[in-house]
């Protein structure tokens, strides 16, 4: 072989083992420990956190849009006052209010020009209209009341309800009409002188006589004597009384007895007794004598109805009757 191969042989040696050198040398340097590679942790994923109160806004108020208004004239506080003392009543009641005496009727009732049935009827009161009383006759039997036009009238007592009549004053009642002059004939020579005129058939074959009260809050009662015009007890009669739409009639009058046990067969001449309730029953009742069969159809009113109050304080009537004829 040439020097020259031989020369480039070695260069190329030489050469190799410098670069196996260095790579080794590298090798060495780098850690082939016998541990494992750490894996680079990778960060995880965590949700933020919700907050623990949820705050919802306040809706802002959205403020209208003005209008035109009147602007208000203030005045002082005299003209303020006395205006208010022309226009407001005052709230305030009487300092001494005293309640008013009245009177109110059950049905139409004849309004007369004087107390009694011999005067003229002048007008008529109509059914539960209220009148206020402005005097009385000495008795306190007739009410006067003020009509139209200044035209005083008067009602009896016995067909209406009066309250609040205790400082009634007397009024001056006007004098009784007289009978119209009956013009004188001529007698014939054999005539006999006319009879006396009849008087005066009463409209009702019983009438009211006296009426009476007396506080029980055990009863609600109505009782009384029936009489005739001469004063004795008449026995057989019934008397019916009504509160709006219920009534009850009585047994008959005096010792007469009734049904199977002999109701009211022990009641003195004359004497009648209704006991309604055990309780007072507060109401407007009306009395009335009546004709019936059976105490519980009414065959023929024989009186006006006569209004009586029960109140709780006042629930028993003492009712007397008269019989015309």
């Amino acid at each position: 072989m040439k020097a020259r191969y031989w020369s480039l042989a070695i260069v190329l040696i030489l050469v190799n083992y410098i670069i196996f050198s260095a790579l080794f040398t590298r090798l060495m340097q780098s850690d082939f420990g016998g541990g494992l590679a750490t894996r680079t942790p990778v960060p995880t994923f965590t949700p933020a956190p919700a907050d623990p109160i949820v705050i919802v806004p306040t809706p802002i108020p959205v403020t209208p849009p003005p209008t035109a208004t009147s602007t208000p004239v203030v005045a002082s506080a005299a003209e303020a006052n006395a205006s208010s003392s022309e226009t407001l009543p005052s709230s305030a009641p009487p300092a001494n209010s005293v309640p008013q005496p009245q009177l109110v009727a059950p049905g139409a009732v004849n309004i007369r020009s004087g107390p009694g049935l011999n005067y003229n009827v002048i007008g008529t009161l109509n059914a539960n209209t209220a009148m206020p009383v402005v005097g009385r006759n000495a008795e306190g039997s007739w009410w006067q009341i003020n009509m139209p036009n200044d035209v005083r009238g008067w009602v009896a007592g016995s067909v209406v309800s009066a309250s609040n009549v205790e400082g009634v004053p007397v009024a001056e009642a006007p004098p009784a009409p007289q009978p119209a002059p009956v013009a004188a004939q001529p007698a014939a020579e054999t005539s006999s002188p006319a009879p006396p005129p009849e008087p005066e058939k009463p409209k009702y074959q019983y009438e009211p006589t006296g009426w009476y009260d007396d506080g029980n809050a055990g009863l609600t009662r109505f009782l009384g004597d029936i009489k005739d015009s001469s004063g004795n007890p008449v026995n057989g009669v019934f008397v019916q009384a009504s509160c709006g739409d219920y009534s009850t009639i009585s047994y008959p009058s005096g010792p007469v007895g009734w049904g199977n046990y002999n109701e009211s067969g022990d009641w003195p001449p004359g004497f009648y007794d209704i006991t309604v309730d055990t309780k007072p029953v507060p109401c407007l009742w009306t009395l009335t004598i009546v004709d019936t069969d059976d105490r519980k159809t009414v065959k023929a009113r024989l009186s006006e109805a006569v209004p009586v109050e029960i109140t709780v304080d006042k629930s028993i009537i003492t009712a007397n009757w008269k019989k015309n004829w």
